[in-house]
Formats: C-alpha cells, structure tokens, sequence
C-alpha cells in the first residue's frame, strides 16, 4: 500500500504555528484551551519530522513552553494558601501572540500598498517655461508698481534710498548719460529676447546715472508705445517686452 502524501502548509516560526491553530479552532486568543493547542502542535511536529523536514530548536522550544503551561495548568490551586500566584500562566504567551499579531497585520497591509502600487504610475515632474506662460497669467502695471521697482533697484545699488527732495539732477550727479541711448540698448536687448525681468535691464549697470537714464528711458518707450510693462499675476516679478517689433506706428 502506497504511502498517503500531502503537502504541509509551512508556517515562519512557532508563533506562527499557534496563530494558525488558534484561528482553525476558533478559540479566545485570551482564553487558549492549552491543553487541546499543545496536543495539536506536537502532533504537527510529529508530521514535520515524518516528512524529513527540518524542524527548528525555536519550535521545539515553544512545544516545551507549551508542555510547562500545560503542566502548570494541571496542578491543584490552594485558595488557602499565602503564596498563592495567581497569575494566568498563559499570560506571557498570550502577550507574545497578540504582539505577533500586529506585526503580522501590519507586514500584510503594507505587502498589499505595495502589491497595488505596481499598477500605479506617477508622472515625472516638468519645469515650467515661464516664456511659454500664455497672457492671461499677466497683469497690467501701473506707474506706482513701475516706481516702486526702480526704487528697489536704488536700494540694491546704493544700500540706502535717495533722498526724497533731491531731484534727478541730484541723483544723477556730474555724469552724463543719455536717455536716447539707453533707450536703443533696451529695444535691442528686446529684439533678441521675447521677455525680459525688469531688474535685468539695470544689472550691468554701475552708476546711478545709469539706472536714472535706463528708468527715464523705459518711461518714454511706455509712451511711445514701443514696449509693454507687465506683471505676473502671481508673483512681484515684472517683464517687460517689445509690441510689435518696436517701431511706433506712423513712423
């Protein structure tokens, strides 16, 4: 007669082993008929070797834990007595299960997050062209955001603002720069670039004629229509760009 075979489920340790019978059996986790799990457990034990599997010394240390608690479980209690330990001897395994337990619960949701994220794909983040914006994203400027900008720049170049009294003549000192040709260096910066930030027209710049003159110069190519002031519409930074291609019509 052929020898019945059957394949044995395999469990990763001894705790394991308990948690399966617990849960075939139905039983309380906190009120483990001890006496029944052992007898199952070493009969899987028994099974185990008969196949020429290997069992671990970390489940036949837990079949001799079992056998103890059983032991313990068996002798007679004397109510009478002062040192009496009341303590469920089943206690510390049950702790160690219910600790496994959750550990057990918590490697399964985190295997199946990641078993669902291989049907995810995520989409690499891009760089915003902020040449490519489109033109609702801008804003009209008025003269007061214009002015404020320049007297930033001031700042920067100075460390400290103008005094409020002293004319552009003041400001600008002895040296002599022309508005006209700022006004050229501007419109062909312009024709090479289809926006540029405001700050960027005065970074070359080392006096403060310079930055007078290039200011001076924008106003007046605002007022001949040449160029277009705007500010985005989520952000301080202001552009300025050529409409049309610079020339004023007419001329």
């Amino acid at each position: 007669m052929e020898k019945l075979l059957f394949k044995l489920e395999v469990f990763e340790g001894p705790l394991d082993l308990l948690m399966h019978l617990i849960q075939k059996n139905k039983v309380n986790i906190y009120d483990i008929p001890i006496s029944e799990i052992t007898e199952q457990y070493m009969e899987y034990l028994a099974l185990m070797e008969e196949m020429d599997l290997d069992v671990s010394s970390e489940f036949l240390v837990m079949a001799a834990n079992l056998l103890y608690i059983k032991s313990r479980m068996l002798l007679p209690k004397h109510s009478d007595s002062e040192d009496t330990d009341d303590e469920d001897p089943r206690q510390e395994l049950v702790d160690r299960l219910l600790e496994y337990q959750k550990y057990k619960e918590i490697s399964q949701f985190l295997s199946e997050r990641e078993g669902r994220s291989q049907y995810i794909f995520f989409k690499e983040p891009e760089l915003l062209d902020i040449e490519g914006w489109e033109q609702e994203n801008l804003v009209n400027l008025s003269i007061d955001e214009l002015i404020k900008a320049f007297y930033r720049i001031v700042m920067k170049n100075r460390r400290k603002a103008p005094p409020s009294k002293k004319s552009f003549k003041d400001i600008v000192g002895v040296e002599k720069v022309s508005v006209q040709s700022k006004a050229k260096e501007i419109i062909a910066i312009l024709k090479n670039r289809s926006k540029v930030l405001f700050l960027e027209l005065f970074k070359n710049m080392h006096s403060r004629a310079e930055v007078v003159a290039a200011f001076l110069a924008v106003l007046e190519l605002i007022k001949l229509n040449r160029i277009i002031v705007e500010q985005r519409q989520y952000s301080k930074e202001i552009y300025v760009s050529l409409k049309g291609n610079g020339e004023v019509d007419g001329d």
